[in-house]
């Protein structure tokens, strides 16, 4: 099962019924990687940046989800970011994927991080993440909570 497969179930299954913005797919498709024992080339590899773990792999992907109909990108008004949705055809390319036991391991894992994410704010899931994986944090310029 190749990432960009992962990273559709992600944004197919239920808990964010807005869709996901960029913070909180890296930091769930992050979370997945450190906790999935996958092989390498099945998860997306992340660098620390400004808001923690990245992968440039991850917008490269969406952007290919987004062009092959199965993703949705919505603009949120005053931001340069947007939420991503699955379509109703990237739903059914998700429910594919299913068939496979691999993938019904990965969507359970993958639905209860994005719930996680989607259910705390994005400063607590920056929190959370930089809390639990330190060296991820050290080019943030996220201003954390005293």
């Amino acid at each position: 099962m190749q990432p960009r497969d992962r990273l559709l179930l992600f944004i197919a299954l239920d808990g964010a019924p807005r869709g996901l913005d960029p913070i909180r797919l890296q930091k769930g498709m992050f979370l997945f990687a450190m906790e999935e024992e996958s092989n390498s080339d099945e998860i997306y590899e992340f660098v620390p940046y400004h808001y923690g773990p990245m992968s440039t792999q991850i917008y490269r992907d969406l952007e290919q989800l987004v062009d092959r109909g199965l993703v949705e990108a919505v603009p949120v008004k005053g931001q340069s970011w947007a939420r991503y949705s699955a379509t109703e055809e990237g739903l059914l390319a998700a429910r594919d994927l299913l068939g496979e036991e691999p993938a019904q391991t990965a969507a359970r894992r993958l639905h209860e991080i994005k719930v996680d994410v989607s259910s705390h704010t994005y400063q607590e899931v920056l929190e959370d993440v930089y809390d639990r994986f330190p060296k991820f944090a050290s080019k943030s310029v996220f201003r954390r909570a005293s």
